[in-house]
């Protein structure tokens, strides 16, 4: 009986050992050179496991508007997404992440940058802007 419960407790911490070092970029990221005319931009990244498989989800943010993840694909190296067009204006990013980890609960500085690519805007289907750069990455609220 008491070889059982100690099983269980190790079973227990190591399972919850696996969720704080899963790969969790959830969080707000900044382009490190803002374009001038849109001073606001950012971006917002959610992150969660359900039975076991990734679900991420997010939003592409300006200083007057949200732009809704369309489709969303993260793995431990790369971030890609489409916003849903709204007045004609939608994003597109791809991406490469510089680390691993839970970004969440990692110990960095604030203000870290595990993250370069390009944004795209849109509008009416022609590209307007295209910024390559790093981003700088926060816990999100």
């Amino acid at each position: 009986m008491v070889l059982l419960l100690i099983a269980s407790v190790g079973l227990y911490a190591r399972h919850s050992g696996n969720d704080s070092a899963r790969f969790n970029p959830s969080g707000d990221y900044h382009p490190s050179n803002r374009p001038a005319d849109d001073i606001g931009l950012q971006f917002h990244l959610q992150v969660r496991y359900r039975r076991g498989r990734r679900v991420a989800w997010g939003e592409v943010a300006s200083v007057v508007q949200f732009y809704r993840f369309k489709s969303v694909s993260v793995t431990e190296k790369h971030l890609r997404f489409s916003t849903a067009r709204h007045h004609g204006v939608q994003y597109d990013f791809e991406g490469s992440f510089l680390r691993s980890g839970n970004f969440t609960t990692s110990l960095d500085i604030p203000g870290s940058v595990p993250l370069t690519g390009t944004l795209r805007k849109f509008v009416n289907g022609r590209k307007v802007m295209e910024l390559t750069t790093s981003f700088v990455y926060y816990v999100g609220c």
